[in-house]
């Protein structure tokens, strides 16, 4: 049994190179969205754009550095990730910026607009948000095919796409803050969305919901050979339960600092859940798969503690070769663990 190694070349499907083209060009378009709509804020208060740009920069690094820590078996790719971050932060914002506003019109013509004001934003954010979020974690997926392996891949990029969405969402509310204050007090005002929006609510937020409706594309693209019929289920579910999440975190009830904890807490609980989960049965796949007669690879291989143990004893000089094969045994092991690991 060969392990990939990183020195051999993979010849990138034509398709693949295609879906890739129109992830960046989607990214291009949000990007100039959301410059369009702030650009004004930008140039009359331009300290306090940059001071809420500072802040988004810091909630990236902590949230992509925790995100990649406590992924199973090793972290991420970079590349991968971050181009859910940034799909999330650029297509996936400018679009709703647009779609949002336009929904929220129809409600409010449609029904009213004390019922649009009221429950405008529970109906439209889990509709538009969460496809668009969702349509960049499927598109990053089928050009990174070999990455998603299996509902757990589906759940991790899901989570950077929502954080990379989560984040430049709180740097709009910040700017909004400003103009609604005035700009008199816009320091206190960014410091103080950024405070309710990452350290109160931070943790039941975006990443939360995309990451369990990821869940359903690593459903839906898992290497192995279950029948489509028997995916499409589970992973409309695990899309609908996002949605739902959504639903709850932003409909007019339990309107308190105690209820926005409730929700807070929902929304985290449904994610820890999902993740444990799935990481139990990739763990237990992987385990089985070390431990079989038929497998050469030590089960040191399994966490990061016992691989640094490993090269520790190696001597300096042969610590880089035996890191990359450890590497490249490591895409085994994942695929292992991610086949059949489904939710039904």
């Amino acid at each position: 049994m060969t392990p990939p190694t990183a020195d051999v070349p993979r010849r990138v499907h034509p398709r693949r190179r295609s879906v890739g083209w129109l992830t960046a060009l989607l990214c291009g378009l949000g990007a100039a969205l959301i410059g369009y709509e702030f650009s004004a804020v930008v140039l009359v208060f331009p300290h306090l754009a940059l001071l809420a740009f500072l802040l988004l920069v810091l909630t990236v690094a902590v949230g992509t550095s925790l995100l990649a820590r406590v992924r199973p078996f090793r972290s991420p790719p970079r590349g991968w990730a971050w181009s859910g971050v940034i799909w999330g932060a650029t297509a996936a914002t400018g679009c709703a910026v647009v779609a949002n506003s336009g929904l929220q019109g129809i409600w409010a013509k449609g029904a009213g607009i004390d019922f649009g004001s009221r429950w405008g934003a529970a109906l439209t954010a889990p509709l538009n948000e969460e496809l668009l979020k969702l349509s960049g974690v499927v598109l990053i997926a089928l050009s990174a095919r070999a990455l998603v392996r299996g509902p757990l891949d589906g759940f991790f990029l899901g989570a950077f796409t929502g954080l990379g969405f989560q984040v430049v969402e709180n740097w709009t509310y910040a700017m909004n803050a400003i103009l609604i204050g005035g700009g008199v007090n816009g320091t206190t005002d960014v410091t103080q969305s950024f405070t309710t929006r990452v350290l109160v609510t931070g943790l039941g937020s975006h990443w939360t919901m995309t990451a369990v409706a990821g869940t359903g594309v690593g459903i839906l693209l898992a290497h192995d050979d279950r029948p489509v019929r028997r995916r499409l289920v589970p992973a409309a579910a695990c899309v609908l339960t996002a949605m739902a999440m959504h639903w709850q975190f932003n409909a007019p009830l339990l309107n308190s600092v105690a209820g926005l904890g409730v929700k807070v807490g929902v929304n985290f609980l449904v994610a820890t859940c999902f993740y444990l989960f799935l990481r139990h049965r990739a763990r237990k796949r992987a385990r089985a798969f070390l431990r079989s007669p038929s497998t050469p690879f030590s089960p040191d291989l399994l966490t990061r503690r016992s691989r640094r143990r490993v090269l520790e004893r190696i001597p300096p000089a042969g610590r880089p070769a035996a890191a990359a094969r450890a590497s490249g045994y490591l895409d085994l092991v994942e695929e292992h663990a991610a086949q059949g690991a489904d939710l039904s």
